[in-house]
């Protein structure tokens, strides 16, 4: 996330900063977020979170949420995945 503008210490998020609290619990891969659990806390499809990750070209929409591919599924790196939890949070609101 983006330095505040009274200290040059980048600012860390961490799952206590949300309110409401986070859903998830145990994370299925220690130190990343699977597109299953972004979904489920977002409430949102998981084809949605996987066009945020790889873009769509059809809507001409470019990836905004960096991945990384494990098998079938995509893995999102801890301190990605807060920060577009909070920026989709935002969104909705």
């Amino acid at each position: 996330m983006s330095n505040s503008l009274t200290t040059s210490e980048n600012i860390i998020l961490s799952t206590s900063d949300f309110d409401p609290p986070l859903k998830r619990k145990e994370a299925t891969v220690p130190g990343y977020w699977t597109i299953d659990e972004l979904a489920t806390e977002l409430s949102v499809t998981i084809r949605k979170v996987q066009y945020d990750i790889t873009g769509n070209p059809k809507r001409n929409r470019q990836a905004c949420l960096k991945a990384y591919k494990a098998g079938p599924t995509f893995l999102v790196a801890d301190t990605d995945a807060l920060i577009y939890i909070k920026q989709q949070r935002e969104r909705q609101r």
